[in-house]
Order: structure tokens, then C-alpha cells, then sequence
């Protein structure tokens, strides 16, 4: 199968992109990659954008008409405050705390224009947001995609929110049997709260590369946890993939396992977006014990969605990722277990749900 096979749009509604065209999306974020990117993409799809007609906006200094590869068969365009200004609604789809003047600014400049009148922000988790926002905030619609975020923004920022599953485009796959799999991969970003060490000292006592490692770096993270020469890591290492549906299908088809160690603090129980990729290409998931069980009393037990031995597999440390590695267990009823969470990610509709919360805020 070919990559142009991924981006025949034949069923976008066509009468839907004519309709959607004054809502824009909207990425406040300086790196291009991770779970916050994918969800981007997901999301385009899933409210039906054409991407040869509607780029991703990303806010810049200028503003360009030249169109950039944002992954996926998607383009982006940099976009400065006059013509942010002449949107009428517009979805953030992430935004970080270094660009804490756009939403101020835009905040300001909007009580004086009043040109834009939809306004929808989705928070990921506890980093996205700083102290210095919550006045912003609370002035827009802000969307929340596991109900553990829901309860903290209310109950640490008073903060309202609405809760609306993970976007998920099932792209297609390369249709590799469950049988022929082997191994276990990472594809997660390398960073803080992903627990890699974990991975690393697994391989070490199994003696040889029983877990290979893809997915964006974050240099201080591994200087600091793995050392200068950071030999072990790099025996493990096998690089960043390219952005496309195609090739994370192509990847996922040789594995039996995907693993995920992310622990994120006033967060769990709910799906990522690694964890979607690994059930919608047939792997089975092994988690990270704490992120499925309620230990720090992060969120409400009807709030998780995975359950150990059912739909993942699940460990605190090494030696139990280890120990599953080498008995090396039957997954097919954990993979058939967990599908049964991807139809709801599938069959979300993002657009008819914002449009029935929408709201004109004027101050």
C-alpha cells in the first residue's frame, strides 16, 4: 500500500468543509512532535478538513503564506496577532506557557474587536496551564480529554470543562497477523515521566535488545539519566519516525507489544494516544501498574479504562517487564479486549459536540 492510499479524502463530506470553513485550529506549542501533535492530527480528520485547503495555524513573529509539513499529510501555516485577529472561531488545540502573550494579547485586543466569537482550548494535562492563565481561561471554552484533568481544573482552579474522548481517524493498516508478531516496542516521546530507564534496565537483564525504542528525545533527559556516552540507550535507540500513517502501521505490524511506562502527576486511567496507535494496529499494551490504579487518588475508579490481564497487561518495574517478556504470553484476548475501547475514539464527532457547547463570550 502506498502513502498517497492514507490521504484519499472520498469520504469527506464535502457540504461539512463548506460549512466548517470559520473554524480554524490553532497550535501553540514550539515542537512538532509527541502526543499533543497527534492528537492535532486525529482531531483534523475526525472534523473533516480537507488538508489540501486548510492548513494547521501555528503563531509566529510573521506571518507566512508558505505551508510547512505538520506529519500526517497535514500542512501548517505561521501566523502572526493582525491576522489571528480577523478569526471569527478558533480552536487551540495545545497550548504551553511560552506562549501565555498570545492568549493575553488576543484576549485584549478581542474586547476591542469582538471579531472572534467561538473560542475553544484544550488542556492535555496539568503542564499546559500556569497560574498567570487562569484569568484567560476562564473567558474560554476549555475541552478536556480524560476526565482526571476535569475533576483537577475544577477542583484546583474552579476551572469548568468539558469532557469529550479522544479523537481517533482509523486509518488503515497493514492487515500483518497477530501470529507472525514478535517483540516489543516503545513509541513514546523520551522524556520526563515516561519511566525509559525501565525499559533500558529490562534489556539489560534480558542480555540482548528485547525492547526496541523509538520517538523523540529530550536531550537533558537522557544526559542526565543515562550518562554522557549513554552506551545502554543507544543499544536500544532506533530513532524518531517519520510523521505518517503509514509508517507508524508499518512499524506497529512487527510487534506483539507496545509499551508505555508515562505516569503523569494529577493524571491517569484514561487513554493516550500511543495507546489508541497500539490497539488500532493489534499490539497489546503494557502499562504502567500506577497509571491504571488508583494509588495517588488522582481520579475517580469508574474513570479507568484499562484493566489488568483484560484489555493491558500491566508493571511497576523491570523485573516484572522482564519476567512478561520472557514467558512471553498469548495476547489475543487482551488485544480483542481492548479494541472495544476504540470505537467510542472512532465514532466521536468533535464538530457536532463543540457546536452544541458553543458559546459567544464577550468579556
Amino acid at each position: 500500500m502506498t502513502e498517497s492510499t492514507y490521504f484519499e479524502r472520498e469520504e469527506i463530506d464535502k457540504k461539512s468543509i463548506f460549512s466548517l470553513q470559520s473554524i480554524d485550529l490553532l497550535y501553540l506549542h514550539k515542537y512538532f512532535y509527541g502526543g499533543v501533535t497527534t492528537f492535532t492530527v486525529h482531531l483534523f480528520y475526525n472534523m473533516r478538513f480537507d488538508p489540501h485547503n486548510k492548513p494547521v495555524l501555528h503563531f509566529s513573529i510573521r506571518n507566512e503564506k508558505k505551508l510547512r509539513d505538520f506529519g500526517y499529510g497535514i500542512k501548517y501555516k505561521n501566523i502572526n496577532f493582525d491576522h489571528l485577529l480577523d478569526k471569527k472561531d478558533v480552536l487551540i488545540t495545545v497550548i504551553k506557557d511560552n506562549f501565555f502573550h498570545v492568549i493575553s494579547e488576543l484576549e485584549e485586543k478581542n474586547q476591542r474587536t469582538l471579531k472572534l466569537k467561538n473560542k475553544f482550548l484544550v488542556i492535555h494535562d496539568h503542564r499546559d496551564i500556569s497560574t498567570r492563565m487562569i484569568p484567560y481561561l476562564k473567558k474560554w471554552n476549555l475541552i478536556t480529554i480524560r476526565k482526571t484533568m476535569q475533576d483537577y481544573l475544577k477542583q484546583r482552579y474552579d476551572l469548568e470543562s468539558t469532557f469529550l474522548y479522544h479523537p481517533f481517524y482509523p486509518y488503515p493498516t497493514s492487515g500483518e497477523s497477530n501470529l507472525d508478531r514478535k517483540g516489543t516496542v516503545s513509541i513514546s516521546r523520551i522524556g520526563y515521566g515516561k519511566n525509559i530507564d525501565t525499559l533500558i534496565n529490562a534489556n539489560k537483564k534480558l542480555g540482548q535488545k528485547c525492547i526496541d525504542i523509538y520517538g523523540c528525545i529530550t536531550p537533558k533527559y537522557v544526559y542526565l539519566t543515562f550518562g554522557k556516552d549513554n552506551t545502554d540507550f543507544k543499544n536500544s535507540y532506533h530513532g524518531k519516525f517519520k510523521k505518517s500513517f503509514f509508517t507508524i502501521s508499518k512499524l506497529l505490524s512487527k510487534y506483539k507489544f507496545v509499551v508505555d511506562l508515562s505516569l503523569i502527576k494529577y493524571d491517569g486511567g484514561g487513554t493516550q494516544y500511543t495507546f489508541l496507535e497500539a490497539i488500532h494496529n493489534g499490539c497489546a499494551l503494557i502499562l504502567h501498574r500506577k497509571w491504571i490504579e488508583d494509588i495517588y487518588r488522582y481520579y475517580k475508579k469508574d474513570y479507568c479504562d484499562f484493566k489488568e490481564g483484560y484489555n493491558c497487561f500491566a508493571l511497576d518495574n523491570s523485573d516484572e517487564l522482564t519476567e512478561l517478556i520472557r514467558k512471553d504470553p498469548d495476547t489475543s484476548n487482551i488485544v480483542k479486549n481492548s479494541k472495544k475501547l476504540l470505537e467510542r475514539h472512532i465514532t466521536i464527532d468533535w464538530l457536532s459536540s463543540l457546536s452544541n457547547k458553543a458559546k459567544t463570550i464577550y468579556n
